[in-house]
């Protein structure tokens, strides 16, 4: 990374770190630290194994969608890989997102699965992911106009917004001629700016593979149930993780409140803004939170913690696992 990209991290870091101290001082320090400190620590460790366990449903999936193309891989390796693939979304501009490319290259390196297979594996895991968030969502979105919840409108949009971004993608990749053109393009530029030179009959030939592996996927629909399954069980347990962060502090919360916050915060978390959606989610989060009559000092507490388990934890042992990814492909190369 150099100079230039590190500044303007730091700088949208810190932007984040801000709009959270001023929500924390909107609602009142002492008011946020005595909820904090009426924390039961069993209950929230209980969270935090909970995220644990949706990583490794995560891990599940992905060795479930590998294995259908034949393919064995080992669970420790997946594991590390997902870990790495958080700490990558939590360090780039949007959550859930940006870690799909590092992710099937290193696994190809530590495998020896042809770069097709595991590019094809991970875009089959984000098209899963999304069909089931839109799923979900629009449940949501259905329920917001039924109780005439504000920011109806501007949801809608954005649901639609990645709708048509998905099947764009999917029809960029599938499209017979369309990747190639795209990949003339780059060759083109890349060459153009750098001495090295791109054999293109080898780009191409990768994107006849990826786009036959997904193929083969989509032909086996039957064996695609399981990992559609263990994508809504992950769902369901990153959702069911928040009611724990609230039973925690002693407060009980109604599914559809949490159900409904946790959807829209990553509705609007989707869309590039800063590093891990830092302060943006949180703020949304809390605003529907209030909504739902929940009291401020209690959602900005939870909100918090949250934070904790799903950006903090995950972004320490997320680098400690792509340090330790780095060191064994090295060794590979060796």
């Amino acid at each position: 990374m150099n100079l230039r990209k590190k500044i303007v991290t730091s700088l949208l870091y810190l932007l984040g770190l801000v709009i959270i101290l001023v929500i924390i001082l909107h609602v009142g320090i002492s008011k946020v630290a005595s909820v904090l400190l009426s924390i039961n620590p069993y209950i929230f460790l209980l969270g935090v194994l909970l995220y644990f366990l949706g990583c490794f449903i995560l891990t599940l999936r992905w060795k479930v969608i590998l294995s259908i193309s034949n393919y064995k891989v080992s669970l420790k390796n997946l594991f590390l890989l997902i870990m790495m693939g958080q700490f990558i979304n939590n360090v780039t501009p949007s959550m859930r997102g940006g870690s799909e490319p590092f992710r099937a290259y290193y696994l190809s390196k530590l495998e020896h699965i042809p770069k097709s297979i595991s590019f094809s594996s991970v875009i089959v895991e984000r098209i899963l992911d999304t069909v089931a968030f839109l799923i979900l969502s629009l449940l949501v979105i259905l329920y917001f106009m039924i109780e005439g919840i504000p920011l109806v409108e501007e949801l809608v949009l954005v649901w639609l917004l990645i709708s048509i971004l998905m099947a764009l993608s999917i029809y960029i990749i599938m499209h017979r001629s369309l990747p190639y053109r795209v990949a003339s393009k780059l060759i083109g530029l890349i060459s153009s700016i750098s001495s090295k030179s791109i054999p293109e009959r080898e780009i191409h030939r990768s994107i006849e593979d990826l786009q036959q592996n997904i193929l083969f996927l989509h032909n086996n629909r039957k064996r695609m149930i399981l990992p559609f399954i263990l994508t809504f069980l992950w769902w369901f347990l990153d959702i069911f993780k928040n009611y724990i962060l609230f039973l925690s502090i002693g407060y009980r919360v109604s599914p559809i409140a949490l159900s409904s916050t946790y959807l829209v915060s990553l509705l609007v978390g989707i869309l590039p803004t800063l590093p891990g959606s830092l302060g943006v989610s949180d703020a949304v989060s809390i605003t529907l939170y209030s909504y739902f009559g929940i009291p401020h000092s209690i959602s900005t507490a939870v909100t918090l913690l949250d934070r904790v388990v799903s950006y903090i934890i995950p972004t320490i042992l997320g680098f400690v696992a792509y340090y330790l990814i780095k060191r064994m492909t090295n060794k590979v190369k060796q």
